[in-house]
């Protein structure tokens, strides 16, 4: 962190936080059975992502330390997301003032400083976005549970990883590579024009 007269600044980068893992949840979970599914992982709970926790920690006592907190996370949803999730696990209840910063020069970030908000109004925001990546955590953890508990019962042996992005865009590619499989040459037409 960098430490001035009156003020201390660190930073996020990335999530520092995860959820635990199923099982921290419920013990039942270890075990991949389909009548768990899907996974009851609601409200989420967190934990350091591993690699990261000295600095996570740092954070933390920071905003034990602060009177108030500027949250000068990304103007979007996640920069949203990724700091609220550190002060609802540090239970901070200290007033949180929010940083809009679209453009880093010297005068913009002066305007944005002397125009600080209060953080309330983006709690829906920050709802949205923990409402998104609570849906994903459930759906991708669960729906890789069902398709490897079929998918063993058939033979096989590895995890059949199943997520919200992830799925339909690997469908893409492998919809792409078959109709290359069957691409026999022709010629074509260039266009030139004025």
């Amino acid at each position: 962190y960098l430490e001035s007269a009156d003020n201390i600044v660190t930073w996020c980068y990335g999530h520092l936080l995860k959820s635990i893992e199923p099982e921290a949840y419920n013990p039942d979970y270890a075990q991949w059975k389909a009548e768990d599914l899907p996974l009851q992982l609601y409200p989420l709970r967190y934990e350091p992502i591993a690699g990261k926790e000295a600095h996570t920690q740092t954070v933390i006592n920071l905003i034990k330390k602060a009177d108030v907190i500027v949250h000068a996370g990304d103007p979007d949803d996640e920069g949203q997301l990724l700091v609220e999730e550190l002060l609802e696990y540090t239970g901070n209840s200290k007033p949180v003032k929010r940083l809009l910063i679209n453009d880093n020069t010297d005068a913009a970030v002066k305007k944005a400083l002397s125009q600080l908000k209060d953080n309330h109004p983006f709690k829906g925001i920050y709802r949205k976005a923990l409402a998104r990546a609570a849906g994903d955590l459930i759906y991708g953890m669960s729906m890789t549970r069902a398709y490897t508990i079929e998918g063993r019962k058939k033979g096989y042996r590895g995890v059949l990883s199943v997520g919200r992005i992830q799925t339909p865009i690997l469908g893409l590619i492998v919809r792409r590579y078959l109709a290359n499989q069957s691409h026999t040459s022709s010629f074509y037409y260039q266009l030139i024009g004025d």
